[in-house]
């Protein structure tokens, strides 16, 4: 009988086994709108030149638009990398970011142009209003398409749809520079490009109305997009850039982590699978910059808790010890690195570099 049982047992097991594998056959999407499948094409195809731009200040967005050599050209919004320091491009996880060489902006027109180096090939996109000088007329209604990485890398490429609200719209005290559009745009998003169904560039998303006055107040405001028109940016300002106009990015010498203090990251994660010693202080990496090399020594989650020394609790305590640091300057850093279930202190050498 309890060999029974037993059996039984082991058939009720393989059975509920089986049963979490999942069996079932996928459906492809098959589009029934000639318009739907124009634009869901169009956007797979211009989405590839698009690209989040890392400065030390947050990101914006950008599109790779030319290409001269192993130097890729980068538009974006000037106060997207104003006092930004030391840049890089993102191209989503499936490729490393690369570092920007040079630069040249317009405050004035809120627009920057950025180069960066690469013997990889890159998706370059082929604008008909800078390579071939054409203007692309605008028509009220028509569809426009915003693509951009709002908030976070996490959200990398997003895409929003609206319309052209406004043709021309004065910008900076500069008649005619904007239009305005209905496309959902949100921090994140400045730099990245407004194009039409064709899949034309027609802009270069810059800013939004976030709230407007009323006679009950300030109310949140709807839809007030603004894009600078890409065929008033080539004649003001693309057409006449050259060599001599760029200007160096400065490297700086840094770890090259990025990092969160531990209390707020705690307070503010949901994964129940990342736990932490009770009463612990110290700055958590998330991230590395490849060029540096902290990469070479350091995991992500690991905890910083001293440096040279000195008692690590916050970014400020960091900042502090790094204030003063110079190129080939070497730190003694000691982490909290989590070994199965144990927490362990892990002590290296890293060069700023």
């Amino acid at each position: 009988m309890k060999r029974i049982i037993k059996y039984l047992y082991i058939v009720l097991i393989t059975f509920s086994l089986i049963g979490c594998i999942d069996s079932r056959s996928s459906l492809n999407y098959s589009s029934l709108s000639e318009y739907e499948e124009q634009r869901i094409n169009m956007l797979a195809e211009v989405s590839k030149s698009v690209v989040a731009i890392k400065t030390d200040q947050g990101h914006g967005s950008g599109l790779i638009y030319q290409r001269e050599g192993s130097i890729y050209y980068v538009i974006t919004n000037h106060h997207v990398i104003e006092g930004g320091g030391e840049m890089s491009i993102y191209f989503g996880e499936s490729r490393e970011e690369i570092d920007v060489i040079d630069f040249v902006s317009s405050s004035q027109l809120d627009i920057a142009v950025l180069r960066f180096y690469s013997d990889d090939e890159h998706s370059v996109y082929y604008s008909k209003a800078i390579n071939d000088e054409l203007i692309i007329n605008l028509v009220r209604g028509q569809d426009v398409y915003a693509i951009g990485t709002p908030e976070n890398l996490s959200r990398f490429n997003y895409i929003t749809q609206g319309v052209i609200s406004m043709e021309t719209f004065d910008y900076n005290g500069i008649s005619n520079l904007a239009l305005m559009h209905d496309a959902e745009l949100n921090p994140g998003n400045s730099g990245g490009p407004l194009f039409n169904l064709r899949g034309e560039l027609i802009g270069i998303n810059v800013a939004k109305i976030p709230t407007i006055s009323t006679n009950d107040g300030e109310i949140p405001a709807e839809g007030l997009n603004y894009a600078l028109n890409i065929s008033e940016i080539y004649i003001r300002f693309l057409k006449f850039l050259s060599d001599d106009d760029f200007i160096d990015v400065e490297r700086k010498p840094k770890l090259g982590v990025s990092v969160q203090n531990l209390d707020y990251f705690v307070e503010n994660n949901n994964d129940s699978d990342l736990t932490f010693p009770e009463n612990t202080s110290g700055v958590i990496v998330l991230g590395f910059d490849e060029s540096r090399d902290a990469v070479n020594h350091l995991e992500i989650y690991d905890i910083i808790i001293e440096m040279n020394g000195i008692k690590i609790e916050t970014i400020e305590d960091l900042s502090g010890v790094l204030l003063d640091g110079q190129f080939g300057d070497t730190y003694e850093v000691v982490v909290l690195r989590k070994n199965g279930d144990v927490f362990s202190e892990y002590s290296f050498t890293i060069v700023l570099s």
